[in-house]
């Protein structure tokens, strides 16, 4: 027994302390990264086709992974792109990014499970 299903997100802030740790547990032999199954998300702000393999290649070298068990879409609806978690406008209303194409977006995530980068995808 014992806790096996590590769930991180970029948007939780954690991924780098994660993969340190992860990495001291393979290296003295306790477990092994198949024992493990691990799931992130893209983030809201990241809902562009083109900046899926950034954001799972940023989640890859913090977890220090080569791969992911999950990647999950973190929410269907995406925010405009931006390095902030939530990004407003003057008067704090979310910025909604409408353009986002729904169908793009997960073509290019079966490209990053047809990579390795990836065994499986979905939304949460």
């Amino acid at each position: 027994a014992g806790y096996r299903h590590i769930d991180t997100a970029y948007n939780y802030y954690n991924e780098k302390a994660i993969g340190k740790a992860l990495k001291a547990l393979f290296d003295s032999g306790k477990i092994k990264r198949e024992d493990l199954f691990i799931t992130s998300k893209l983030p809201r702000t990241a809902m562009r086709p083109n900046l899926v393999q950034e954001y799972l290649g940023r989640c890859l070298r913090d977890l220090q992974l080569s791969y992911v068990d999950l990647y999950l879409i973190h929410h269907p609806v995406g925010f405009e792109p931006c390095e902030e978690a939530v990004p407003v406008d003057a008067e704090g209303n979310v910025r909604l990014d409408l353009t986002t194409d729904h169908v793009a977006m997960w073509k290019a995530m079966e490209a990053q499970v047809d990579a390795g980068r990836t065994k499986a995808i979905g939304i949460s």
